[in-house]
């Protein structure tokens, strides 16, 4: 690898998680694209992978762009919430905390399976083992609680979002790297 190629590996794997928490916040901000979150994210972690990794398999990476796509909202006052939704709130026979938190665990699940080609390539079970560990709690965890919100870009961001989308695009920036 070139010394600029390095450069620019480093530069992105400091850069990318960032990039992916305001790009996740955006994605969910009032007047603002979904795509931003839905396609950009798996774009720029699946050009990451390919410059890492030189294999055209990381493009299976973009499969991510479905996990962001699918609706993980729960049924509540009038609100029929997602299909996804409204099954783990009949498994849990109507308890919200739960419904929710297992709705978006499954999301994080399929994030963590669209980063599956990594593993195959690299044999780097345990980093990614761990890692999609790290998503799934985080999405199943930390992406619904109301943590506040910021201004950026003439948009009110939520934290939450921010941090779920940094951590998410970290961890998947560690199972590239390592």
């Amino acid at each position: 690898m070139t010394k600029i190629k390095q450069f620019f590996v480093k530069l992105g794997s400091f850069c990318l998680p960032i990039m992916g928490g305001i790009l996740g916040a955006l994605g969910g901000a009032e007047r603002s694209n979904k795509a931003f979150r839905r396609v950009f994210i798996p774009l720029a972690l699946s050009g990451y992978a390919y410059v890492n990794l030189e294999n055209i398999f990381v493009f299976t990476i973009m499969s991510m762009c479905g996990a962001f796509s699918i609706g993980y909202g729960i049924p509540d006052n009038g609100d029929e919430g997602s299909a996804l939704g409204r099954f783990w709130m009949k498994i849990f026979k109507n308890n919200h905390l739960l419904a929710d938190i297992f709705a978006r665990g499954s999301i994080g699940y399929l994030i963590a399976l669209s980063l599956i080609s990594i593993p195959i390539i690299k044999h780097n079970w345990i980093v990614y083992l761990i890692c999609t560990k790290g998503i799934i709690l985080t999405q199943a965890l930390l992406s619904w609680r109301n943590l506040g919100q910021y201004t950026l870009f003439n948009r009110k961001l939520n934290w939450s979002e921010t941090l779920t989308y940094g951590l998410i695009t970290l961890f998947a920036v560690l199972i590239i790297k390592l």
